[in-house]
């Protein structure tokens, strides 16, 4: 019996739709269209651009997160993230921010974007793909998305619906 698909897999189908088949952005209409034609319910068409926009929102205004005013601040995890993303996930996101492929705001709309996924429980993997999918939008972050991308192909694949 297969499971219905989350929100993660609609927008990983996508990215690697956006990323290696795109030459060029394509509309809203053509990821609709893209993701009908792969099988995908328009009711998780709507899940996944809804959350796909607010994302953009997100990085374009920065009005709904609260940065911390330093980078050397710490982030704590509230009790409901922590019960959600896993102490590994959460030190990964303290790695990509050491590193410097995360900054103090684009940390919290990650962390924000995570915890509107319908996924129960929130590993690594998944903090690799909404990273991934976060930096693909932001000018200047190549190497870093290439670096995040090696990463997914040497971790367990994401479970693929299609």
């Amino acid at each position: 019996m297969q499971s219905q698909p989350t929100v993660l897999d609609t927008l990983v189908y996508l990215f690697d739709y956006l990323v290696y088949e795109k030459k060029e952005r394509p509309t809203i209409a053509e990821m609709h269209e893209e993701l009908g034609g792969a099988g995908f319910a328009q009711k998780d068409i709507d899940r996944a651009m809804q959350w796909l926009t607010h994302l953009n929102h997100l990085q374009e205004s920065g009005a709904d997160i609260k940065q911390l005013p330093s980078t050397y601040a710490v982030r704590q995890f509230s009790r409901e993230e922590m019960v959600k993303i896993t102490p590994e996930a959460q030190n990964f996101i303290r790695q990509l921010v050491r590193m410097g492929v995360l900054d103090t705001q684009l940390r919290e709309i990650v962390v924000h974007k995570l915890m509107g996924l319908d996924e129960p429980v929130i590993g690594k993997l998944e903090v690799n793909w909404v990273v991934l999918m976060a930096l693909y939008n932001r000018p200047g972050q190549e190497a870093n998305t290439v670096w995040l991308e090696q990463a997914l192909l040497d971790a367990k694949p994401h479970p693929s619906l299609h």
